[in-house]
């Protein structure tokens, strides 16, 4: 256990402190499957009850914010339209969503490139900048793509979400995104126990889990359990927290909830 510490029922304040510098502007992005918006808007709300000017923002797709997020919603086509609607907004704490366009036939607005979130990174337009750079198709698991995930080069943390059903039980392709890629990480056939080998894997690969992270960024695991988790799966994520050096933190909770975390393990 040397350098990891456990954290019982961590508080917000744990995961803040832990995750995000007091150096600003600070740039999150999400990644992964199981539960990557309602996390980011959970952070965010977070920040903003801190005294935090928070932008958030996708580099893909998300779903649109609904209206009790509590975020001041900016759809502009154009790059420039975008800074100055940006701009014209007092400088106060709380949540702007900026986004380029709305696909009304999917109900997700369309977001920025990698490029643009540097450069509102380097004008500080915000204290903290959260931005969602993959998509899973709601599956609690997957592996990147080629183009996966989009990444912003600026990114002080990366956060990778997991859902938590699948962890210890059959590996069921219907139920993890990019299954070819998860499989040819992992070692994993349909079936097979998602082990903590399996899983271990995907940390490290390079085309696993954390892939096109900054060298820079910190890399913190959150699993959502979604208000149910196996007895077995604390125990498994311990050590793979324990055993992988280049994971910063592990966190389970219920990202549904507004003080949802049970459980962190923190490389000091």
């Amino acid at each position: 256990m040397t350098g990891v510490l456990f954290l019982p029922s961590p508080g917000n304040s744990a995961f803040v402190a832990c995750c995000v510098s007091a150096d600003v502007p600070f740039v999150v992005s999400f990644v992964g499957a199981g539960g990557k918006t309602s996390t980011l808007f959970w952070l965010a709300q977070v920040l903003a009850a801190g005294g935090q000017r928070v932008l958030v923002t996708t580099t893909t797709r998300m779903f649109r914010p609904e209206p009790g997020c509590g975020a001041t919603l900016l759809i502009e086509p154009e790059r420039a339209q975008r800074l100055a609607a940006l701009r014209a907004l007092p400088s106060a704490s709380g949540i702007v969503a900026l986004f380029s366009n709305f696909d009304a036939t999917e109900g997700k607005v369309v977001g920025c490139a990698p490029d643009e979130i540097d450069e509102l990174k380097s004008m500080a337009v915000a204290d903290m900048i959260l931005v969602e750079a993959d998509g899973a198709r709601h599956c609690a698991l997957k592996a990147p793509a080629e183009h996966e995930p989009c990444i912003p080069h600026c990114s002080n943390t990366v956060i990778a979400l997991s859902g938590a059903a699948p962890l210890g039980c059959p590996a069921n392709p219907a139920n993890i995104h990019r299954w070819r890629q998860f499989a040819a990480i992992t070692g994993l056939s349909a079936g097979d126990r998602i082990s903590e080998k399996a899983l271990g894997c995907l940390i490290e690969h390079p085309d696993g889990m954390f892939k096109n992270t900054p060298p820079q960024a910190s890399r913190h695991w959150v699993v959502n359990t979604r208000g149910a988790l196996d007895a077995s799966v604390p125990s498994m994520l311990g050590l793979l927290a324990q055993r992988h050096k280049g994971l910063d933190g592990l966190w389970i909770g219920d990202m549904l909830q507004s003080n949802p975390l049970s459980h962190a393990w923190v490389r000091r």
